[in-house]
């Protein structure tokens, strides 16, 4: 399921993003204003701290934000890298069951039918199991493991009595990209930004935000809309990375269109079943 045990793990998991976003967001406005009343409350204590020149001040600020923006576009690439992975995935298991569906067809029956039948149902519980692991899941996973030991075990009784040949060696190899291009896309899924990176990167942001609120405290108005904006900006790219990194619970989500014509495809070729007839 991803790394766990991170501080702020249940709103990074739970949350809605929508919500996460605008929580985050009022939290980074709070601590601005908590930096502008702490600059105020030391100006009256000690009146000589206003003095520090505007582009001291200016140096530091950028300064933190320009490690803060390094920060996050690392933490982007490594989303966005995870993300591709996971796409690129859904293809390659899609073309490897049509292989294997193709290359079974070679097998006499029953062996044929027991195995396109297997590939049929596997494939329709391949679609969109990346994303948060929720109990319908995990269901959807468990048949789908149950599926590639069923799928495993009915090969080994079709290339059995031909193991020797050419063709059991062929469709060996496309059943075992099949088994292992599912488990790489298994481990890919749960494979997130670990939550402890996302906790820093969020207190950092709330920092940044403080002291950007304390070194503009003596300002007029202490720019708030521009600030405002700012902090927004932030927000909004620390949001779009979660949601990258939780590919199916999100506005960013894994294409699954060639795992989905993978399988109208082979329900058309699916044998009719058979109607009872009325009484």
């Amino acid at each position: 399921m991803g790394e766990r045990g991170g501080l702020l793990d249940p709103l990074f998991h739970n949350m809605p993003l929508w919500l996460l976003g605008l929580t985050w967001f009022g939290v980074c406005l709070l601590a601005r204003e908590a930096g502008v009343q702490l600059y105020r409350w030391r100006k009256a204590r000690n009146p000589a701290i206003g003095e520090n020149s505007i582009a001291a001040q200016a140096h530091i600020v950028a300064a933190i934000f320009g490690l803060l923006a390094f920060v996050i576009g690392l933490t982007f690439s490594i989303a966005l890298e995870r993300f591709d992975t996971r796409r690129g995935l859904v293809i390659e298991e899609a073309n490897a069951i049509s292989t294997a569906y193709l290359r079974s067809s070679l097998l006499d029956d029953p062996d044929r039918s027991l195995m396109q039948k297997t590939l049929r149902d596997y494939a329709q519980t391949r679609i969109a199991p990346e994303g948060i692991w929720d109990e319908q899941t995990e269901a959807q996973m468990k048949l789908s493991l149950a599926l590639r030991t069923q799928l495993w075990d009915q090969t080994r009784t079709a290339v059995f009595p031909v193991r020797e040949t050419e063709m059991a060696s062929y469709f060996l190899e496309t059943i075992n990209d099949v088994l292992n291009i599912g488990t790489r896309r298994q481990v890919a899924a749960r494979a997130h930004i670990p939550t402890r990176i996302m906790d820093v990167l969020f207190i950092y942001i709330a920092v940044a935000a403080a002291v950007l609120g304390y070194m503009l405290g003596d300002q007029p108005g202490g720019n708030r809309e521009a600030t405002a904006v700012l902090l927004f900006l932030f927000s909004m790219m620390i949001i779009t990375i979660v949601d990258l990194d939780r590919p199916q619970a999100g506005a960013l989500q894994v294409p699954q269109v060639a795992m989905e014509e993978l399988v109208a495809t082979l329900q058309r070729d699916a044998p009719p079943v058979p109607v009872a007839p009325s009484p």
